[in-house]
C-alpha cells in the first residue's frame, strides 16, 4: 500500500477543506431579499440597510439603475454604514446567507443551483427592465422565500417583477411614494397591484429584519428594553394590518404580536414587583 507523503497536519487540513466544500454544497438560503431602486436610491438604501443586522438570515440582492462602472463606488458607499459582507457580482457567485450581493450597473441576474449569475444581455435604448427580470428570476427560483422591495426611483421598472413575486407566494414591499425622493417607481408599482406592504422608508429595514424570520421562532426576550419592544409591537401591528393578502404571513405576524404583548406584560409585572 502506497503511503501518503502528506504530514498528519496536512491530512487534517485536506479533510477539513473537503468537509467545508461538502457543507457549502448543502448550504441553504432560507430567504432571498431582492431590492430595486433608481433615482434617490442611494439615500433610500442607506436608510434600509443600516437597520439590518449582520446575522440576518437572508441573501440580499441589490439592483440600482446607475451609470456603468458606478457599482464600485456603491460598494464603498455601502460599506460605510453596514457590517454585512458585500460581494460585487461580476459574472457569478454562490449565494450565501448574511451576505449582500451588488449587481453591475445595467445588468440583471438569474439564479441556478444556489448561484447568482449576471445576465450578459445589455440592451441600450430600450425601456429599462433589469429589476423586472431580476425579480421574475428570483420568484421562479425561490418562490415563497422571496421578498421583493421597490424603493425611490424614476421609470416603471419593477412592477411586473413584483407581480411575479406575489404570484409565486412571496412578499412584496413598496416604499410609500409620499415619502420617496422620486415617487414615480413606487407609485407605479402600487397601481393595480396587490402589494403586501406599503411602508415608510424608516420602517422597511426593521420590517425586513422581522419578516425574514417568519419561518423560525422569533425570540423577543425579557431582557430587551421596553422601549424597543414597544416600537417593535407598533411595527408588527402596522404590518399585520396590511398582510391580509398573505394569510401565512398574517398568522405569523399576529402570533408574534401576541407573544410580544405577553412579554411586555411580564416586564410590566416584574417592574411593579420590584417597586418598594
Amino acid at each position: 500500500m502506497r503511503k501518503s507523503k502528506l504530514t498528519s497536519g496536512e491530512r487534517l487540513r485536506r479533510k477539513g477543506q473537503a468537509q467545508a466544500a461538502i457543507d457549502g454544497e448543502k448550504a441553504f438560503v432560507g430567504n432571498l431579499i431582492v431590492i430595486g431602486t433608481s433615482a434617490g436610491g442611494y439615500h433610500a438604501l442607506e436608510e434600509v440597510l443600516k437597520d439590518l443586522s449582520i446575522d440576518i438570515p437572508a441573501s440580499i440582492i441589490i439592483l440600482i439603475h446607475a451609470a456603468l462602472g458606478s457599482e464600485y463606488d456603491l460598494k464603498g458607499f455601502f460599506e460605510r454604514f453596514t457590517r454585512i459582507p458585500i460581494v460585487l457580482v461580476r459574472s457569478s457567485e454562490p449565494l450565501q446567507s448574511k451576505t449582500m450581493f451588488l449587481l453591475p450597473a445595467g445588468k440583471s441576474a438569474s439564479f441556478h443551483r444556489g448561484m447568482i449569475i449576471v445576465d450578459s444581455e445589455t440592451v441600450p435604448g430600450r425601456p429599462v427592465t433589469t429589476i423586472n427580470r431580476l425579480f421574475k428570476a428570483a420568484a421562479k427560483a425561490y418562490r415563497e422565500r422571496v421578498i421583493g422591495v421597490i424603493l425611490s426611483g424614476l421609470l416603471k421598472d419593477g412592477k411586473d417583477g413584483l407581480r411575479a413575486v406575489h404570484e409565486a407566494g412571496g412578499l412584496t414591499i413598496v416604499q410609500n411614494p409620499a415619502g420617496a425622493e422620486y415617487p414615480e417607481m413606487p407609485a407605479n408599482a402600487l397601481a393595480n397591484l396587490p402589494v403586501t406592504f406599503c411602508l415608510n422608508l424608516s420602517d422597511i429595514g426593521a420590517a425586513l429584519e422581522l419578516l425574514v424570520r417568519r419561518t423560525a421562532q422569533f425570540e423577543t426576550g425579557l431582557a430587551v428594553a421596553i422601549r424597543t419592544l414597544r416600537a417593535r409591537a407598533s411595527l408588527l401591528t402596522r404590518l399585520a394590518e396590511q398582510s391580509w393578502r398573505n394569510p401565512g404571513t398574517h398568522e405569523f405576524l399576529m402570533s408574534e404580536l401576541a407573544l410580544l404583548k405577553h412579554d411586555l406584560s411580564s416586564i410590566d409585572n416584574l417592574v411593579k414587583d420590584s417597586l418598594p
